[in-house]
């Protein structure tokens, strides 16, 4: 999940980066908490919308590999030359996090008697999705996120070679990838690891089910699409680009919540995201630049560390799913919420801060 460096206020820049992570990883625990069968029952006026954000917010994903997707483009893609260890030391930025959380997991697993020492390697790279193996649950994103980095150099050398062309890189980057994980997705077991051969398809096809979505990202960096769309939207009076853009960002969830009720496999429900990903992304970019508030400490806070809450709130789930009843007690679905933040803020903090350290003393030592 890499920071975006826009130069220019109508580009995507680092801050509207960090308010897009944001918004996802609230999105993220909204799915987490309504949408994803966990809680049976909570209070509210409005429980019909709790559920339509709650299966809705899995928008989230595709918006965290949009924001990879247009960072590393920017960053390293199209650099001429790109720092020497740029690729390994995204590496260590992603695994030591994820090891810092894992081990956080260990010690509840070993204080609730479950931990299983028999499940390490595979757990220090995600690397099997069975959520009976995994300490850190939702942490299968790390191994998707390494499996990317691999990838750049590849892209680097396509968009070396390749001229710009939209339709062919929409063709390269969105089309085939699902065309192929499409035909081929019957090959592909997460949950298993049956030998080192069956293991690489399964992770190569499990890359490329995602792929379009970090793709997408790619392809706004490229050919600056939110640029044209911002200059567009400047036509109109402020308070009508809030409004239509509030309107986009609805109807994209709602179509969503949609695909998902009435189509039954689950790559509608995922493929739906390469339309109504974009549209919500660029209706918050444009209430970004549209709204004259600004938050100056809890978005760009919440942007910044959302690894940190994500992996930490997946605590509350599955594995260590005892730790539940500290954040339902209050009953009400947006007192959950807001406290589901209090309480992993702290933890997030002091990971945070340990994290830097660890990075510090890996990358100082390079150097020396």
């Amino acid at each position: 999940m890499c920071d975006i460096k826009g130069r220019t206020s109508s580009g995507i820049t680092s801050e509207k980066t960090e308010c897009l992570k944001a918004v996802a990883l609230i999105l993220l625990m909204i799915h987490h908490l309504f949408g994803c069968d966990f809680l049976q029952d909570w209070i509210s006026p409005f429980k019909g919308a709790d559920i339509v954000f709650g299966v809705s917010g899995r928008i989230c994903l595709a918006m965290f590999l949009f924001c990879s997707g247009y960072g590393l483009y920017k960053s390293y893609v199209i650099k001429a030359n790109p720092p020497k260890h740029y690729i390994p030391q995204k590496i260590v930025k992603t695994l030591i996090p994820y090891w810092v959380v894992m081990l956080i997991a260990v010690m509840i697993l070993l204080y609730l008697g479950k931990f299983d020492p028999v499940y390490i390697p595979a757990n220090l790279f995600a690397w099997i999705h069975e959520d009976s193996i995994l300490y850190v649950s939702f942490s299968w994103y790390i191994k998707l996120h390494l499996l990317i980095l691999l990838t750049l150099p590849l892209i680097r050398l396509i968009e070396k070679k390749w001229r710009k062309n939209i339709l062919v890189d929409s063709l390269i980057y969105i089309i085939l990838p699902f065309l192929i994980w499409f035909f081929l997705k019957g090959f592909q077991n997460e949950e298993v690891f049956t030998n080192i051969f069956t293991s690489l398809i399964s992770s190569l096809l499990f890359l490329l089910s995602w792929y379009s979505f970090f793709g997408i990202g790619m392809i706004f960096a490229k050919y600056n699409v939110y640029d044209k769309i911002h200059a567009f939207s400047e036509r109109f009076p402020k308070p009508v680009i809030i409004l239509l853009s509030l309107i986009l960002c609805g109807y994209a969830l709602f179509m969503k919540y949609l695909v998902y009720h009435f189509y039954s496999p689950a790559y509608y429900f995922s493929i739906t995201d390469c339309i109504c990903m974009p549209l919500f992304v660029s209706g918050c970019l444009l209430i970004t630049d549209n709204l004259k508030f600004k938050s100056r400490y809890v978005i760009p806070y919440l942007g910044k560390r959302s690894i940190f809450y994500w992996l930490l709130s997946g605590m509350f789930f599955l594995n260590t799913s005892e730790l539940l009843p500290l954040i339902t007690w209050p009953k009400v679905s947006i007192l959950m919420l807001i406290w589901l933040f209090v309480i992993l803020t702290p933890f997030v903090f002091c990971c945070d801060k340990v994290s830097g350290l660890i990075t510090g003393l890996i990358f100082r030592k390079k150097k020396d």
